[in-house]
């Protein structure tokens, strides 16, 4: 029996609605070789139906016996793929006709690669945007000190360099699952995203990560998990206040005190300094990255005024970028006191 060189894993949990139109997305493919391997994590809808009511060869279909969760339901995903290749499909989305075969050409041209995302377009709620991260992959892993800098869902994997480095995903975390995969992968061979919009994802209310958006508490202590992994790579002590400066950073909570944009500031700093002593990143992108959230962090901090523009304009010399900010739209934002993100 010969195996696929693809591996198309989707997880499925009440995806009933727009089950259907994922699985045709995936079907639709101008590459065909691989299989489509759903994993069925406890549903009580009418998911399995549909998945047994579309006659393909290339379904093969796995189901947890109660619901297991993400991380958990990835990891099957992980051990049952039989292709050289992996790429992930959330049972809601839309992708390009053509997606898997731009990313494998991409990935067969370059070995080194182990992981290589895209561009996404979000749409169905608000107005449909895209989104893009950072190419380079020296920039990608010194951004995912801080956030998820590959969309997840656009991901592909070498599956070989996967299972030489032992990933796997984290079960203890019921979100954010993938930022600490593609984290940990990053200490083990360069990510890459190309430039395309191949995947197309549909914003949700329901999304996982909306729910848990409102448990502010809950989320935190999930990046706790994923921080102290960084912080050990980086040397840095697992202090409650040091995950809090950390989280500062890279959320999306607003900034209201000066105190705590300079506390913030001076986080940033000592991660440069503590990067000079490990040398765990390049010190180029590094820096870049550090600009990239300095500017962040004011955007945050706009609601205390002016202030935070000067603050910006008087430090942001110390993380030398050639990256341009929209230093006028801050000015604009600290003018209106702006209270939103």
């Amino acid at each position: 029996m010969n195996l696929p060189q693809l591996s198309v894993v989707m997880p499925v949990y009440n995806g009933e609605k727009y089950l259907e139109e994922a699985i045709n997305s995936v079907l639709n493919q101008t590459f065909t070789d691989y299989e489509l391997l759903i994993i069925d994590d406890g549903s009580t809808d009418s998911s399995i139906e549909i998945i047994k009511s579309i006659n393909d060869s290339r379904i093969r279909l796995i189901k947890n016996e109660t619901n297991k969760g993400v991380a958990y339901t990835r990891n099957v995903g992980l051990k049952e793929a039989k292709g050289e290749y992996l790429a992930w499909m959330d049972c809601d989305d839309l992708i390009e006709p053509d997606r898997f075969e731009i990313q494998l050409k991409y990935l067969k041209e370059n070995a080194e690669i182990g992981i290589c995302g895209t561009a996404l377009k979000r749409f169905g709620e608000g107005k449909p945007r895209v989104s893009r991260e950072f190419s380079d992959p020296e920039m990608i892993k010194a951004a995912l000190l801080f956030y998820p800098a590959i969309r997840p869902a656009t991901a592909m994997y070498r599956m070989e360099m996967i299972r030489k480095a032992k990933l796997s995903y984290d079960t203890r975390l019921a979100v954010a699952e993938d930022y600490d995969f593609y984290l940990q992968a990053s200490f083990h061979f360069p990510i890459k995203n190309i430039d395309p919009v191949l995947y197309h994802y549909r914003a949700s209310e329901k999304s996982i990560m909306k729910v848990y958006s409102e448990r502010k508490q809950q989320l935190f202590e999930f990046h706790k998990i994923i921080y102290s992994k960084a912080f050990e790579k980086m040397g840095i002590l697992k202090q409650e206040k040091n995950y809090k400066l950390h989280y500062g950073c890279a959320s999306t909570q607003l900034i209201s005190s000066y105190t705590e944009l300079t506390e913030i500031y001076n986080w940033l700093l000592y991660l440069k300094e503590r990067n000079k002593k490990v040398e765990l990143y390049s010190k180029n992108s590094f820096n870049k990255v550090l600009a990239s959230i300095f500017f962040f962090v004011c955007k945050k901090s706009s609601q205390i005024g002016p202030k935070t523009f000067f603050f910006y304009l008087k430090n942001k010399n110390s993380f030398p970028s050639n990256e341009p900010h929209p230093t006028v739209k801050l000015l604009i934002r600290c003018l209106l006191f702006y209270k939103k993100f």
